[in-house]
This record gives structure tokens, C-alpha cells and sequence, in this order.
């Protein structure tokens, strides 16, 4: 069944020390082999050859969840060379169903039968030629078993109510005169679904007015009864974003309301939640434990819960969510299901979204459009709510499709701006309108090519250049007394360099190095210590007595110790009368927290981060940097995914540091997570 150079126990010695795997999955592997032996004994030398065959597939399902993937498909499986190796080591020298036979015969592994699909008892589970660690099948179905659920359930009004549910959409959708008479406005029909649904799910790249739209949506739902809601976002920043969007909006929909003032009741609209929080926060943490507060036996308090940047909740913690949830409550997932998707294990929303895909068989897959799939009842009431005909869109489709609702016009990006073209073209993995995108000289796109000779690298050296001049104006403003520390944040907040990985010369550790001496060579910061002002810092472990989470970004300026509890003072009271630095963060309410930099947990500097951690902000400027030869592992992170977030967190200009090959195989390589969530969820 194996033919190897070595045996497979001592070659995974020799995998781990090339990184094709991580210690804990070679620990993995053989735990699961000491523990767990073949049920059915054939001969010797079969039991042997099985054994070895079981050695590499727990190693293959580990490597999978060490990579995000929440399950290991055995029909994708390189047979020939299972470990992607340079030089194959290793062969697997039967067929993938015959893997599947083989594996059934060992005692860790089961397939759920219709007695036991809600609680298998062995660490591994087959289901559906997908290997499961046990713990994660049990969120896969779970989370699908709560997502059809809420789709199911449908909030029907009476005659009378829905008449004044529709002439209340008119009033907060008015027509615009450059809709035509085939166009759809998707805000609209969003506002009708979540309006009409126990689950919605909105999703749409930047712009497209995903925050507006459930400003609109809660505004409604305040005007016909009480309910209490609660807004999260999975980071700090995020939060805050989510805060700062929703005041914005609430302003903004006053003002266009102030007409209909006679008609509608416009006090409702202070009772549409401001304050956002983490998702941590809403859940209850439990100090030095994985559990929370708050789950099945001790539900959440509240009637809605809204969910911004859903694809940055991996799958173990949208289990928890669901789970916490109460029976009664609405549930709405907003996000763009086109960005990167979660650091930990799973692609929820991207999964959610997936039934959408409409592929051109007659094209290549980039080809693939998004389009609704509505039930043939739930397409006529979502009609007579919207105004649109959504017959066009019946399908018959699972129950969740009618939860969905996709909006598609930019409102951040004129149809004919550099970054809403670049963007489009790099999610559609449009390799010509890439090119020719990056060509037509657009004022607010930017290319640096790298150039290393051996006196350096000209490209790096412009791009530290600019990371300088966008840098100045913050720092020189943090060496102002008069200045306040929030104005000083979102100075610095203009400008953000943005990597592909962590480590090298080209990732974010190396970027940060660089643009520090750049800007010491300045004379705009004196980085002789750990902690200078002006210096930018990012946490990177939470902190939760503190306040502080993963992700979350601050700035170290002078403060005057008048301000700061007795208790912060370390130097007797003659401090207390003078500046000290503290660190400066700004929370999801617009406050400032201030913490003393000794009492900051791990952390680093922050000129340059990463492209995951930069998810659910946004920056008027955005530098990104590629790497000029990536190796193999670093090619896999490479993905359009990756390039299209970076793009879409830039305002007004967005630069590239790269070469033109890095930048098109990013472009045109997709993330494929594996999971079955969405096969659960769309049959």
C-alpha cells in the first residue's frame, strides 16, 4: 500500500525537518498509531502496510488543520506524492476509495450512521470521503445544524403591517434617478430579508454599504418593537470601525428622514445601538480558560446580534457564537466574502456565500459570477416587500439561499477609479485587465518595482521613502503639546505599510527594521530605547484585565501624569507632575485607554503590519509589499484573496512594492480551504 524510501515513522522526522510538517503533527501521528490499532487482522504483512498507510494520513489531517483546513478530502490526496515534496520520498500505491476501505478498519477512525451522526466517539471521523478530527466535525455539523435552522424560520406580518413595512423602505430607499428600470437596489432588498428573516446574511466588498444598509434595517426594526441589540466585530479595531460607521450613518439617515419627519417616527432612531464590542467581550472570557460565560446552558442576553467582518470568524468560534445564541434571537452576518478568511481553521462566511457562485462552464473559473437563489414563495414576498420582481432569481435551492443577499455597487470606488479596478480585477483573476489596469497610469495607484543590485534594493529604498513622508506629519505632531492623543492616532492612521508575511527581509519584521532606521535617520523618532514617542505598537496575545487584544494597535506619546490614576505612578509623587509615556489606544467608544508601556503584553512595532491583521480597518494610503523571491511555502499565502484585501484597505492611494510575476501568481491563485460546511448547507 506504501512505497517509500524510508519508513514512514522515520520519515516524518525527515518532513519535519524540511517544515513539511510541524512537530505536532508528527507527535500526532504517532500517538494516534501507538493508540489505535487495525480492527481486522488480515496477514502480517498487511497489517504492517496498513499501519504505515494510517502513520501518514493522521500526519496528512494534521498538516491539513495546521494550514486552516477544517477536514483532509481523501480524493485529494497526491497519490503519488502525498507530502507535495520537491522529490517524491513516498507513494501510495492504491486508489483513494481504497484508502477509504483500509482506513474504516481502524479502531480511531468511525463513520457516523443516522444513530450516532450527533456524537461519534472516536477521535477521527470518515464522513462523506472527508477525514474529521472529532472535535472539529462536531463544529462542522453543528454550525450547519444552526445556520439551516435560523434559515428556516421566516417573521411573517400581517396585510395591514406589511403595506407600512414597504412604505417604510420607500422612505429609506427612495429611487434614485440613475436606477433604471431593470436595476435592483440590493440595499433595499437586504433591509427586506433581514427585515423578514431570522438569519441574514449580507456581504459585499468595500463601499458597497453593508454598514449603511442595517443602520436602515435597525432603525426598522426600533420602530416596531423593543428589542435589544448588541453590534461585535471579531477585533478591537473592527469594533471601533463598526462604531464609528453606524454614528456616521445614524447622522446621515437623519438628515435624509428629516422630510418624512410627519411620517415616520424619526426618535426610534436613538434607540439604534452606537457602541460596538469584541466578540470575546460579548461572550463572557474566562481567564486562563478556553470555555466562555456565556454558551448553550447560559445563553446570551439579547433579541439581535449583529456581526460585522464575518469572514474573519473562524469555524470553532462561530460555533460558540451560534451555540450562546438564544432560541428567539436574529442573527446577521455582514462582511465581504471575497476577503482573506479566518487565521484559525475554517472559511464560514466564504462557505455561507458559496451556493451563489454561478460558474460559466464555457470559461475558465474566474469566469464564475455571485447571483441570489430565492424560493419560489419567499421570492414573491420579498417582492411585494421590495417592489422588485425577483422572479429571475428562484431557485430551487436549500432555504439558506433566501437568507442571502449580495450588494454589488461601490459607493467607495467610482466605476472608473485605479482601486475599485485593480480590486475587481485581481478578485476575478483577470490576468489581462490586471495588466492593463496597473498600465493605464492611474494617479492613485503606484508601482515600485523591485530593483536589487548589490548596493541594495532601489525599490525598497523608494518605498521607505514614501513609508517616511507619510510617517513625518504624525510624529512631528506627537512632539506638539497642544495636540490630543485621538488626532495624533488617526494622523497616523492615514498611512499604513501592509506585508505578506511576518518574517524576512520583505516581511513585516524586516519592513518595520527598515522604515525605524529610516525614520531615526530622519531625526523624526530617537529609537535608542524600547519605547520612544511616536513608536506604533501592535498586541499580540489579549489581555483581557487590561483591556487589550490581539490586533490592537497603539501609539506610545508623552502624557501628563495629572491624568492618570495614583496607582500608575511608579517614581514617587514628584512623577506625577511631569510626562511620561504611556501607551495610547483608541477604543470601540471613541475613548482613549492609556496603559504603561511595561504593562503592555507581547507586542510589536508597528510601521508595517501584516495583511490578516489589517482586516477590518482602512487607510486613506496603503503600501503593500511582496516579497522579490518567495519560497514554496511562502507562494501558498500567496493568493488574490490576500492582494484584494490589501487593495480594498486603501482610500485614496494604494502603492505596490513587487514584481510583476509575484504579483500574478498572487492574483491567480485562489484559497481553497477544505470543509463540508458548505456542502451541508447547499446539498
Amino acid at each position: 500500500m506504501i512505497q517509500s524510501t524510508q519508513p514512514i515513522k522515520a520519515l516524518l522526522k525527515v518532513w519535519e525537518s524540511e517544515r513539511l510538517i510541524t512537530p505536532l503533527d508528527r507527535h500526532f501521528a504517532l500517538e494516534m498509531a501507538q493508540l489505535h490499532k487495525i480492527k481486522l487482522h488480515k496477514t502480517e504483512h498487511a497489517d504492517h502496510t496498513y499501519s504505515e498507510l494510517f502513520l501518514l494520513i493522521c500526519a496528512l489531517l494534521s498538516r491539513q488543520l495546521s494550514q486552516q483546513h477544517t477536514c483532509l478530502p481523501i480524493h485529494q490526496i497526491m497519490l503519488d506524492n502525498p507530502m507535495q515534496e520537491p522529490i517524491s520520498n513516498c507513494q501510495i500505491l492504491c486508489s483513494h476509495n481504497e484508502i477509504i476501505e483500509i482506513l474504516a478498519q481502524f479502531n480511531a477512525i468511525s463513520s457516523p450512521g443516522l444513530e450516532q451522526a450527533s456524537s461519534p466517539s472516536t477521535p477521527i471521523i470518515l464522513d462523506n470521503g472527508d477525514l474529521y478530527l472529532q472535535r472539529y466535525y462536531q463544529f462542522e455539523t453543528q454550525v450547519a445544524s444552526y445556520l439551516t435552522l435560523l434559515a428556516d424560520v421566516e417573521i411573517n406580518e400581517q396585510p395591514t403591517e406589511i403595506n407600512h413595512t414597504r412604505s417604510t423602505l420607500e422612505m429609506l430607499f427612495p429611487q434614485s434617478d440613475e436606477m433604471g428600470a431593470t436595476d435592483f437596489d440590493w440595499q433595499k432588498i437586504a433591509t427586506a430579508t433581514a427585515f423578514t428573516k431570522r438569519l441574514a446574511v449580507i456581504t459585499g466588498g468595500p463601499g458597497t454599504g453593508k454598514t449603511t444598509t442595517v443602520t436602515k434595517l435597525l432603525f426598522l426594526l426600533t420602530q416596531q418593537a423593543a428589542m435589544t441589540i448588541r453590534l461585535v466585530a471579531p477585533t478591537g479595531k473592527a469594533a471601533a470601525r463598526l462604531s464609528e460607521s453606524i454614528k456616521a450613518s445614524k447622522v446621515r439617515l437623519k438628515m435624509e428622514l428629516a422630510p418624512f419627519a410627519d411620517q415616520i417616527d424619526l426618535t426610534s432612531l436613538s434607540r439604534v445601538p452606537e457602541e460596538a464590542s469584541t466578540l470575546h467581550r460579548l461572550l463572557g472570557v474566562i481567564p486562563n480558560s478556553p470555555k466562555f460565560r456565556h454558551h448553550k446552558d447560559n445563553p446570551l442576553r439579547l433579541d439581535l446580534l449583529v456581526v460585522d467582518e464575518a469572514s474573519m470568524v473562524d469555524l470553532p468560534m462561530m460555533h460558540k457564537l451560534l451555540s450562546a445564541l438564544p432560541t428567539h434571537a436574529r442573527l446577521i452576518l455582514l462582511g465581504d466574502q471575497d476577503q482573506l478568511a479566518s487565521v484559525e481553521a475554517g472559511a464560514v462566511l466564504a462557505d455561507i456565500c458559496a451556493g451563489l457562485k454561478q460558474k460559466n462552464t464555457r470559461t475558465n473559473a474566474s469566469d464564475a459570477k455571485w447571483q441570489m437563489r430565492y424560493s419560489s414563495d419567499y421570492a414573491g414576498y420579498l417582492s411585494t416587500l421590495s417592489g422588485f420582481d425577483l422572479s429571475p432569481f428562484i431557485s430551487q435551492s436549500p432555504k439558506i439561499g433566501d437568507s442571502l443577499c449580495m450588494l454589488m455597487h461601490s459607493h467607495r470606488f467610482k466605476g472608473d477609479a485605479g482601486i475599485g479596478q485593480l480590486a475587481g480585477a485581481v478578485n476575478n483573476s483577470d490576468k489581462g485587465r490586471i495588466m492593463q489596469v496597473w498600465q493605464t497610469g492611474y494617479d492613485e495607484l503606484l508601482w515600485i518595482e523591485h530593483l536589487k543590485t548589490n548596493a541594495g534594493n532601489s525599490g525598497l529604498d523608494a518605498l521607505l521613502t514614501q513609508a517616511v513622508e507619510h510617517y513625518r506629519r504624525y510624529l512631528e505632531m506627537a512632539k506638539d503639546d497642544n495636540k490630543d492623543a485621538s488626532e495624533i492616532i488617526d494622523c497616523y492612521n492615514e498611512f499604513r505599510v501592509l506585508c505578506a508575511m511576518r518574517a524576512g527581509e520583505y516581511g513585516v519584521d524586516g519592513i518595520n527594521q527598515g522604515v525605524t532606521a529610516a525614520l531615526k535617520q530622519a531625526k523624526l523618532i530617537s529609537a535608542d530605547t524600547e519605547f520612544y514617542p511616536g513608536r506604533p505598537v501592535i498586541i499580540q496575545s489579549n489581555d483581557y484585565n487590561l483591556g487589550l487584544f490581539n490586533g490592537d494597535i497603539g501609539l506610545i506619546l508623552p502624557d501628563d501624569l495629572n491624568t492618570v490614576s495614583d496607582h500608575l505612578a511608579q517614581d514617587g509623587d514628584t512623577a506625577k507632575h511631569s510626562a511620561r509615556l504611556m501607551a495610547h489606544f483608541i477604543q470601540a467608544d471613541g475613548s482613549i485607554l492609556k496603559v504603561l508601556p511595561a504593562r503592555l503584553p507581547s507586542h510589536d512595532t508597528c510601521f508595517a503590519m501584516t495583511v490578516h491583521k489589517s482586516q477590518g480597518s482602512e487607510f486613506a494610503n496603503v503600501a503593500l509589499v511582496l516579497p522579490i523571491w518567495p519560497s514554496p511555502a511562502q507562494k501558498q499565502l500567496l493568493t488574490k484573496e490576500l492582494v484584494y484585501t490589501a487593495i480594498t484597505r486603501a482610500k485614496l492611494h494604494f502603492t505596490c512594492l513587487g514584481s510583476q510575476a509575484v504579483f500574478e501568481h498572487a492574483s491567480l491563485q485562489a484559497t481553497q480551504r477544505s470543509s463540508g460546511l458548505a456542502r451541508r448547507l447547499w446539498g
